[in-house]
């Protein structure tokens, strides 16, 4: 029997970007129906993620960042995300991310769920409090 792998490679790319190519300890992604998390040796998986705040633990230390949409490939030693847009904390103006979130919660309230602008500002609103999520750590 093969050694279990002690280490994941995680690569998280978008359309115009790498956004991360390291080696982690643990992976934890927003998936469509909750949280995936993932460990060294895990069963290969493919899945589909949602918009919302990732993290990543390497020894004691966990970063954070923003996926908004877009698929993860789970290999027993890598984590491979293609997402439509990622955001690490640093890129997060919490200011325009607060006012954001403001406006979409306005804009949502004038809105029916049946109409068709609804689902993308719900997904602006969305993307906003994961924003604010990652920037205050959480």
């Amino acid at each position: 029997m093969a050694d279990l792998p002690t280490k994941i490679n995680l690569t998280i790319v978008t359309r115009e970007r790498k956004i991360i190519d390291v080696e982690v300890d643990e992976v934890v992604l927003p998936g469509v129906d909750g949280e995936i998390g993932i460990l060294p040796g895990h069963t290969p998986l493919l899945a589909t993620l949602r918009i919302g705040p990732m993290r990543y633990r390497v020894g004691s230390t966990v970063e954070r960042l923003v996926l908004a949409w877009g698929f993860a490939e789970v290999l027993p030693d890598r984590v491979i995300v293609l997402a439509e847009r990622g955001v690490l904390p640093g890129e997060i103006d919490p200011v325009a991310a607060e006012e954001d979130r403001r406006r979409a919660e306005r804009e949502l309230a004038d809105l029916s769920s049946h109409d068709p602008e609804f689902a993308i500002v719900e997904a602006r609103l969305e993307e906003s409090i994961a924003m604010i999520s990652v920037q205050r750590g959480h």
